[in-house]
């Protein structure tokens, strides 16, 4: 697991120093189901608020507020959002 970080500033500037791109933040609907798909970027994410269950090839692991992930590009996934939603901090490695 990674570190959690207290706000979006100090994700923000730690993400840069490490490389990424852009950081975005992500808000997300109650049970919202998304099926298998990839992104063109390496993602680290923490989720602020809200659960979400993230499936892969590997196995699924669920994620809520205060916990944090990295996705590498073209991995492919799904995702099961909570009933509260999830809200994220999303580092995009272009």
């Amino acid at each position: 697991m990674m570190k959690p970080y207290a706000n979006l500033i100090e994700f923000t500037a730690q993400a840069m120093d490490d490389g990424f791109d852009e950081v975005v933040q992500k808000d997300w609907a109650p049970d919202l189901a998304v099926k298998n798909h990839t992104h063109p970027f390496d993602v680290r994410v923490q989720v602020s608020a809200g659960q979400v269950q993230l499936s892969l090839a590997s196995g699924t692991q669920t994620y809520e507020a205060g916990q944090s992930f990295y996705l590498a590009r073209d991995v492919e996934h799904a995702e099961q959002y909570g009933p509260e939603g999830a809200y994220f901090w999303v580092a995009r490695k272009l």
